[in-house]
């Protein structure tokens, strides 16, 4: 009988210091699920984006630890994505989540006979345009929204942004500021940090719509601890539209009445996993780049 297969996955935040957003959470919760069901060693890891290399090249160069056949990651960003192409290179197969960029291709056309290589993720593009139909949705009229994007070196949170404004016309206004990372509490400060310029003009805006939930919760407690009065009481009634929608938190909040809308984006790992599987089992090719299936939650929240 061949022996399981080992598969690292890597992802974003700091879990011991309970750093990490839900989505993450879900993508670990999927990976666990999916090795058992697939018959294969899935080990789950968590580090911050500035330590991921590190904690990477520690988890492949432990003599005591069981060698590993692929490693399954999302970079914090493109440039962390890159130096991982680098050290992994040749070594062992590799799935990048929720990130894309030249370089993948590139490394690909020589990354090493028998190894995988590919990117699984979520097509952000799609995720904003859907998002931008929900602001549509509570902007028929027009008015002024809010944008809080992930951070600002994650393609992920570009090509939300691009997506989300591709589907807006002129009579929607788009005031931008972008979060450090995708956490409820980054979300927060990016609202304070808005919020300190605009008060002194009029900081009143219809949609409050962000990169993913924590950002767009991080936002509506941050108008919760407003001490103007007038302004938190206005602010309070702005829609709030995030992306995700993990069962247990977007979805949840949806049902209180905490956010308006999210765009449900399911857990990539699995993907990633059911590749690599096939891809041992039966050498089916791994496409060089897939799609899980983003859709309006709930799925009445966009027009047409």
């Amino acid at each position: 009988m061949p022996a399981k297969k080992s598969v690292f996955v890597l992802l974003i935040g700091n879990k011991e210091r309970g750093d990490v957003n839900h989505f993450q959470l879900l993508q670990e919760e999927t990976a666990v699920s999916e090795g058992r069901r697939l018959d294969m060693d899935v080990e789950v890891a968590f580090a911050p984006g500035f330590d991921q290399l590190r904690t990477l090249k520690r988890r492949i160069f432990e003599a005591a630890t069981t060698p590993l056949d692929a490693v399954v990651t999302e970079p914090a960003n493109t440039a962390t994505m890159d130096m991982m192409l680098n050290e992994l290179k040749g070594k062992l197969g590799l799935v990048i989540l929720s990130a894309w960029g030249p370089s993948i291709a590139l490394a690909a056309t020589a990354w090493g006979a028998g190894l995988p290589i590919a990117g699984v993720g979520t097509d952000h593009t799609k995720v904003g345009e859907i998002q931008g139909r929900q602001v549509k949705a509570q902007l028929r009229d027009g008015g002024r929204i809010l944008y809080i994007a992930g951070p600002l070196r994650s393609s992920a949170a570009q090509q939300r942004l691009e997506g989300l404004k591709s589907q807006l016309t002129a009579s929607v206004q788009v005031e931008e500021i972008s979060a450090g990372q995708w956490t409820e509490s980054d979300g927060i400060v990016a609202f304070n940090d808005w919020y300190r310029v605009a008060k002194a003009r009029d900081p009143v805006v219809a949609v409050i719509a962000a990169g993913n939930d924590e950002l767009a919760v991080g936002a509506r407690r941050a108008c919760e601890a407003l001490s103007n009065a007038q302004h938190r009481d206005a602010l309070l009634k702005s829609k709030f539209i995030g992306v995700d929608a993990c069962p247990a938190f977007g979805q949840r909040l949806i049902s209180e009445g905490v956010l308006a809308a999210s765009v449900l984006t399911p857990a990539n790992t699995g993907l990633a996993l059911g590749h690599l599987h096939r891809f041992w089992a039966n050498g089916t090719p791994v496409p060089l780049r897939s799609f899980t299936d983003a859709r309006p939650w709930p799925p009445a929240s966009v027009v047409a």
